[in-house]
């Protein structure tokens, strides 16, 4: 037995127990992170799903689907996860949901696998394990990447996309048909992803020069996947429909989009900065800017910088706009790594690693085992299982609190068990109320609760994280939900 072939299977063994760890990571992320970072990701899915499978309540529906602006591609795909789960026996709306956080991921972690292997010959040999390691285990990629949002599943079809650019040469015929059926499936998940799409097309006609036939197939492709999902979205709703353009109608040409905030159109840079710690967000900045400069005529570069330049244009701006291009930037880390290293001294290249490791291991346990956001979906899942087993209890949610409300709109597809909250006029705690739910920050009415017999039985994320919070700061602590029972 050769060492050559000894080192290749120590190697392989390596890299199977990298995924190993990474699979049970997102597995343990995709139980643990219930909820929604944004309404978008519940009402514009869930909520459309719901309401076409068994009919919604009015209160429930978000004004875009009165607009008809918004994909149905991924309400559909909704639909069928739920009707999968409903055949086997999984009726808790809960668990649905969860199934489609585990789906989601094993999607991510699909496509990652097959970007790395084409991004990995991008870098030097002894680097590409650490390539692997730095982009599964980023501390905020299980996070992002095991949600059913619009964001995720077009991260996923961005990152086939660009495993396929990466190739080295023409692409043949089905790789092209193949391309551009899987960015039409991403532009249908989610309208921007159409801004990657165009960094990836300049890259093409300036550095790759595919020929016209790939062009041709790639077009097929793409044009075949939107007219079939413009028939279903005139199916969806009941009408003839072209979403892309309502979309566009209604969020640039009546500037809908600008009426939820403005932000300057640096302030992509600073959520960059501040993401993922001040610290490692500085050591990002600078890496992408590195990266970029080294590796100009790379698709990634090409891709990253277009879709944030044009999301900076759009004076509308939220985080959760660029968590496609998070899972891209582990990998400018590792190329300005390989530029810097160089000229580090062994000791310091060590304590670079060490507290860079340290910090994410940090991350990567605080976001694992925590809902996402302040946790309103555990709270609903609490209060559904205590009316269920006590039915005709008496809930009252104190200064706006109720997890099943956000903002104008009632959260219906979680609540297959009617749950009896006292309407919002109620303000203040009675003797008939048996829990009473309110925000941590709400010291008033928690001192109220107390004195007049009510004990703490749950709150939707637990103490312990409070300590990596003040470090991460992935949530605002005054605004975790409590609830106090007689």
């Amino acid at each position: 037995m050769s060492r050559k072939w000894i080192k290749c299977m120590t190697q392989s063994e390596a890299e199977t127990r990298i995924w190993f760890f990474a699979l049970l990571v997102f597995v343990v992320c995709a139980v643990f992170s219930s909820g929604f970072a944004h309404p978008d990701e519940h009402f514009q899915i869930l909520e459309f799903a719901k309401w076409k499978l068994d009919g919604n309540m009015p209160s429930a529906m978000a004004w875009e689907h009165r607009a008809m602006i918004r994909p149905t591609l991924q309400p559909v795909v909704c639909m069928a996860i739920i009707q999968l789960c409903r055949w086997a026996g999984m009726d808790n709306p809960f668990h649905q949901v969860m199934m489609m956080r585990l789906l989601t991921g094993m999607a991510v972690l699909w496509a990652l696998r097959l970007f790395l292997r084409a991004a990995s010959s991008t870098v030097e040999a002894r680097h590409r394990r650490a390539l692997m390691v730095a982009t599964l285990f980023f501390w905020v990629v299980p996070v992002v990447c095991v949600h059913f949002s619009s964001e995720t599943c077009g991260t996923v079809c961005l990152l086939l996309l660009l495993a396929g650019v990466l190739q080295n040469g023409q692409p043949s015929s089905r790789m092209a048909l193949w391309l551009g059926i899987v960015a039409a499936l991403g532009f249908e998940f989610r309208y921007q992803m159409a801004f990657a799409y165009i960094g990836i097309m300049g890259w093409i006609i300036v550095v790759g020069r595919y020929g016209w036939r790939t062009w041709l197939m790639a077009a097929m492709g793409f044009l075949s996947v939107v007219a079939l999902c413009s028939a279903l979205d005139c199916w969806f709703y009941g009408r003839m429909v072209f979403a892309p353009y309502n979309y566009y109608y209604m969020n640039i040409v009546e500037h809908v989009a600008a009426m939820f905030g403005e932000s300057p159109w640096y302030a992509y840079l600073v959520i960059l900065l501040f993401m993922f710690t001040i610290i490692i967000g500085i050591v990002v900045l600078a890496a992408i800017v590195m990266g970029s400069v080294r590796h100009y005529r790379n698709p990634v570069v090409w891709t990253f910088w277009t879709f944030l330049l044009l999301h900076s244009v759009i004076s509308h701006k939220e985080m959760r706009f660029i968590y496609p291009m998070v899972p891209l930037i582990p990998l400018f880390v590792v190329w300005s790594y390989e530029m810097v290293a160089p000229h580090m001294k062994h000791w310091l290249r060590l304590f670079v690693v060490s507290v860079y490791m340290v910090i994410n291991a940090g991350g990567v346990v605080h976001v694992m085992l925590k809902p996402i956001a302040y946790g309103s979906v555990d709270m609903m899942q609490f209060l559904c299982e205590r009316t269920e087993n006590h039915p005709g209890m008496r809930i009252k949610a104190l200064c706006g609190s109720n997890p099943f409300r956000n903002s104008n709109l009632d959260i219906a597809f979680y609540q297959q068990t009617p749950v009896n909250i006292a309407p919002d006029e109620e303000t203040d705690i009675q003797e008939d109320d048996d829990v009473v739910v309110m925000w941590l920050g709400d010291t008033e009415n928690l001192a109220k609760a107390q004195k007049a017999g009510y004990h703490e039985v749950y709150r939707s994320i637990p103490r312990w994280q409070n300590v990596l919070n003040r470090f991460y700061y992935t949530y605002d602590e005054k605004i975790v939900l409590v609830a106090y029972e007689k």
